[in-house]
């Protein structure tokens, strides 16, 4: 996999977890869904500890305390911090900002850039249903429907795909008629309308507007690419 901040994109149960696990290997560090984290021993202490024997250079300064104490951010928290200190070259994120407050939000964005910014050559992948995760970090997407996961693209060739079209609604119905829909809405004699294919400045004479990257990857997570 190329060096890269790879957003996962994709519908409940549509093979999201299972693509990541297939990514596991040697050179990879996996931080998952919080369901699914387990904990060695009964503290903190015990946990990094057990880190520590397997990575002897993970030294992390964590305030000890029992693991069932910790709220659902502090355990978020503790197991991203490991997985960063780890320090492989292939970071895998299942769902990481689930359940944790702004104020964690911030800071765990913060140390994934860092955690690139320290070797360019690094790459994440990470899944999650919230298009504000991806905001500012990913460069690339792929999307996972049925099992199939598509080949990545970066954000700004995938947005090129997603022209949106405001104008009159006749217009607008005869653009429709020849390209595909991705969302339409209408307002009295108005449509706006955001296609699911790229559009030529020479088809039409309305502004094309693309969308920002939420709006994109909320699209990415709901239209099926083109086989």
């Amino acid at each position: 996999m190329n060096p890269g901040f790879y957003a996962l994109v994709g519908p409940n149960a549509a093979g999201k977890t299972h693509y990541l696990h297939t990514l596991m290997s040697p050179q990879a560090a996996f931080v998952p869904a919080g369901a699914d984290t387990k904990y060695a021993g009964t503290t903190v202490d015990d946990h990094l500890r057990a880190v520590a024997a397997i990575y002897p250079h993970v030294r992390l300064e964590f305030p000890n305390a029992r693991i069932r104490d910790l709220s659902v951010g502090q355990r978020r928290l503790l197991t991203i911090e490991v997985a960063l200190a780890i320090g492989k070259d292939l970071l895998l994120l299942d769902e990481p900002f689930d359940g944790i407050d702004t104020t964690t939000r911030k800071q765990v964005r913060q140390r994934l850039i860092d955690y690139i910014a320290e070797n360019p050559q690094r790459s994440v992948v990470m899944a999650s249903h919230r298009s504000e995760d991806f905001a500012g970090l990913a460069t690339h997407v792929m999307q996972v429907f049925g099992h199939e996961v598509s080949r990545p693209v970066t954000l700004d060739d995938a947005r090129l795909c997603y022209p949106t079209v405001t104008g009159p609604t006749s217009e607008i119905e005869e653009l429709a008629s020849r390209f595909s829909v991705a969302e339409s809405a209408s307002l009295g004699p108005m449509t706006r309308v955001t296609f699911a294919e790229p559009i030529g400045e020479d088809d039409i004479h309305l502004p094309i507007e693309y969308p920002d990257d939420p709006e994109l990857i909320d699209l990415l997570a709901t239209e099926r690419p083109e086989r």
